[in-house]
């Protein structure tokens, strides 16, 4: 699948997720972004099989969120 096909999946699942954490959306931050992260990573997440080409890929997903403007920085 192709990065900007899965952008909008994260984007989505953020969304969700960001349902069932006690943080205001508007106020959300890197740190969330990283939690949100770091459970897509233990959950062994499709959504995170995407080329990096060297990037890491929380910093990737961290700017996607950003972009979209869901996160502060």
């Amino acid at each position: 699948m192709k990065q900007r096909d899965l952008r909008a999946l994260i984007i989505r699942e953020w969304d969700r997720w960001l349902q069932t954490q006690p943080i205001d959306p508007k106020r959300a931050t890197g740190r969330d972004s990283l939690k949100f992260f770091v459970e897509l990573q233990d959950q062994r997440s499709a959504l995170l099989d995407f080329q990096s080409r060297g990037r890491d890929k929380w910093q990737i997903v961290h700017a996607w969120l950003l972009k979209e403007r869901r996160v502060l920085d």
